[in-house]
């Protein structure tokens, strides 16, 4: 019954016109917009999702041991750095075509007071704080942000959100394929079909879907959730691009609000792997599945 709900879920949100209040990968956001506000979910440990995926298996034995305290901001990145650019291109890029695209989604780092940086969250939106984009392998990407920072960020590390263009050339290599490894289909290829919602697995059958949901940091904290960058080692496009096929939705730059790819828990319902889009929000939303990659050029 409960995957019969999930994919009814699914299934009800798959519409990308704009204003149909569902939330990025089809779930219901109550028509709230998802306007930034912090998330408040109160205790959200496994433990109060009311255990609904427990089976007794190994696996769930394991997953029932998980905590995650949703006022508390982790900073897996720390320590990380960007590998030189190849082509030519900036620290973590590689060039394509006539342009040079980030060879993984983006994560952020913070901008000091005295032009520093530092390591910065990615379960946590940036709101109006200086960051800049980075492109590094083993990094836990940055979720939870819009369209906007997304674009502010770009440009703080000397480069811009790609365009619709780029994106689509990025990820389907010059032969226009369907999916980054080619025109079929390869289940486990990419991080493209989690089995359970995690918003169900988080919050129980009875999740309402709203914005404080949606933007828990604790989302993307779930086991076999997001993963690192560059950790699906067949997962990229003919031009060496990592993740452009789920992970995490992708902003472009369209002033209307488009999102590419899919992500950890869909890459069909809105379209096939790089064909997947999603304009049903504006700029100035974000959730846990939406994040970003960089362009130049």
């Amino acid at each position: 019954m409960k995957a019969a709900l999930v994919l009814a879920l699914l299934v009800a949100g798959c519409s990308s016109a704009p204003g149909n209040g569902y939330g990025a990968g089809g779930t219901w956001d109550g028509g709230a917009g998802s306007d930034g506000s912090s998330a408040d979910a109160g205790d959200t440990s496994l433990d109060d999702a009311g255990d609904a995926s427990l089976d007794g298996s190994i696996a769930d034995a394991a997953d029932a041991a998980w905590s995650c305290d949703p006022a508390t901001y982790p900073l897996p990145n720390e320590g990380l750095m960007e590998a030189p650019g190849q082509g030519g291109c900036s620290l973590g890029m590689l060039r394509v075509d006539t342009f040079c695209v980030d060879r993984f989604e983006a994560s952020l780092e913070l901008i000091t007071p005295v032009g520093g940086v530092t390591s910065w969250s990615p379960y946590e939106n940036p709101g109006s704080t200086p960051v800049r984009a980075v492109s590094i392998e083993g990094a836990v990407p940055q979720a939870y942000i819009n369209a906007d920072q997304a674009e502010a960020a770009c440009q703080a590390a000397g480069k811009h959100l790609c365009t619709d263009t780029e994106w689509l050339r990025a990820c389907q290599g010059a032969a226009g394929n369907t999916y980054p490894y080619g025109n079929t289909r390869i289940p486990g290829v990419c991080n493209d079909a989690r089995s359970e919602h995690p918003i169900i697995e988080l919050f129980g059958m009875d999740a309402s879907f709203t914005s404080d949901e949606l933007n828990d940091p604790c989302v993307d904290q779930l086991p076999d959730s997001l993963d690192l960058c560059g950790a699906n080692a067949q997962c990229v496009s003919a031009d060496g691009l990592y993740d452009m096929m789920g992970n995490l939705h992708e902003w472009t730059s369209d002033p209307a609000g488009t999102f590419r790819g899919g992500y950890y828990v869909d890459t069909v319902i809105n379209g096939q792997g790089c064909l997947y889009v999603t304009t049903a929000h504006n700029r100035s939303y974000w959730d846990y599945s939406t994040g970003f990659r960089c362009c130049t050029g």
